[in-house]
């Protein structure tokens, strides 16, 4: 019983002493929970402040994203007009960048263009004072004309083609000339030439041809081819022998021809009027109707070279003369020119010389009897 008690005794103690000890670590648990607790409180209202800032923050992002938002819808908006903007204004680049380059290259071809003018101008300046010269020409520039006229393409004609000599009689001479103009030229009238006038700038029909040009050309006016005859018979003048130009004047008009001397006789040239010393020189046609033949005169110098040639070639046609025993004779100076006057009578009123030229002199007259006092004498 005894050993029972304290064994009870024991236990009591025991069992106090391990309550205590539960009750002193249940205390130190509880201080460490109560620590742990405090810091998880104060870690939550750290956190629910920090939530509340963050949903603070959260509620202004998102009035900022809104805004950003509405901002963006209305960039997205500008940038589609930007855009739209932007596709026009390439469209208007593109096409003026390539005016640009057609621009560009027009002003290239045009300093180019003016570059050959400013090395081109002095030549056609020089070109258009001569030919506002010819067009101009006072009758003491007459012998400067005739003197500007290139020998070597009438002279392969007259000593090549014609076979023509200073030996040869000047009425063969004549003749020969004559009809290869009447075959290879046309009468033409003139171009109309632009020509100075100090600054201005003018235009005119009347232009002095110069035989080569002529020949180029392939005819002329009356004075263009009375030019020619003058300078071909002067390739192959003879001692003795002379040769003018010579004009008539009546009213307004005026026409060239060629006075041919020998001695003291003349013979009259005026290929543009078909004319030589009273016999009138023309293209003689046959044309066949119901079994007959006709004949045709025509002037030789209204119809084409080529046609000419086939005409003749084909026997269809045929240079013949009017009065043709009187053609290429030299007569008396004033039977001559009171003939070739007579011949002109009908279209030039009271025709009369005015002028005789050649390419040292240039004379001119009032009336016809001091043309031939003046050819007597010389």
């Amino acid at each position: 019983m005894g050993i029972a008690m304290n064994w009870g005794a024991i236990t009591a103690s025991t069992i106090a002493c391990a309550l205590a000890i539960l009750l002193l670590f249940s205390f130190i648990q509880y201080h460490a929970l109560n620590s742990e607790y405090m810091s998880l409180y104060n870690s939550y209202h750290d956190l629910k402040n920090r939530y509340e800032e963050l949903q603070e923050e959260y509620g202004k992002t998102v009035s900022k994203l809104k805004v950003i938002s509405e901002e963006n819808a209305k960039l997205r908006e500008n940038y589609s007009k930007l855009a739209e903007s932007y596709e026009r204004l390439k469209l208007q680049y593109d096409d003026v960048e390539r005016r640009y380059e057609d621009l560009k290259e027009k002003y290239d071809d045009l300093m180019s263009k003016y570059s050959e003018i400013s090395v081109s101008f002095p030549r056609i300046k020089e070109r258009l004072e001569e030919i506002s010269d010819r067009i101009l020409t006072p009758s003491d520039r007459i012998p400067d004309m005739l003197r500007q006229s290139n020998p070597a393409m009438v002279e392969d004609i007259v000593h090549g083609e014609l076979k023509l000599r200073a030996e040869t009689p000047p009425e063969i001479k004549a003749r020969k000339i004559l009809e290869w103009m009447m075959l290879n030229l046309e009468y033409l009238d003139d171009d109309f030439h632009q020509y100075l006038i100090g600054a201005t700038l003018e235009s005119h029909q009347d232009f002095f041809s110069l035989p080569n040009e002529t020949l180029v050309r392939g005819g002329g006016d009356c004075e263009d081819l009375a030019t020619l005859v003058y300078t071909m018979l002067k390739a192959v003048l003879k001692k003795g022998e002379q040769i003018y130009i010579i004009q008539i004047s009546g009213g307004e008009t005026r026409h060239i021809g060629v006075a041919y001397k020998l001695k003291d006789k003349l013979m009259i040239i005026d290929p543009a009027g078909g004319y030589v010393t009273n016999a009138k020189v023309l293209l003689e046609m046959f044309m066949k109707k119901e079994l007959k033949t006709y004949k045709v005169w025509l002037n030789p110098l209204g119809i084409r070279r080529e046609w000419k040639r086939f005409l003749i070639k084909g026997g269809f046609a045929k240079l013949t003369y009017m009065e043709e025993v009187e053609a290429y004779r030299f007569l008396e100076a004033r039977d001559a020119v009171t003939l070739w006057l007579n011949h002109w009578r009908g279209e030039i009123i009271h025709p009369s010389i005015s002028m005789v030229a050649n390419d040292t002199f240039v004379k001119t007259f009032t009336t016809t009897q001091e043309f031939l006092d003046w050819i007597e004498k010389s």
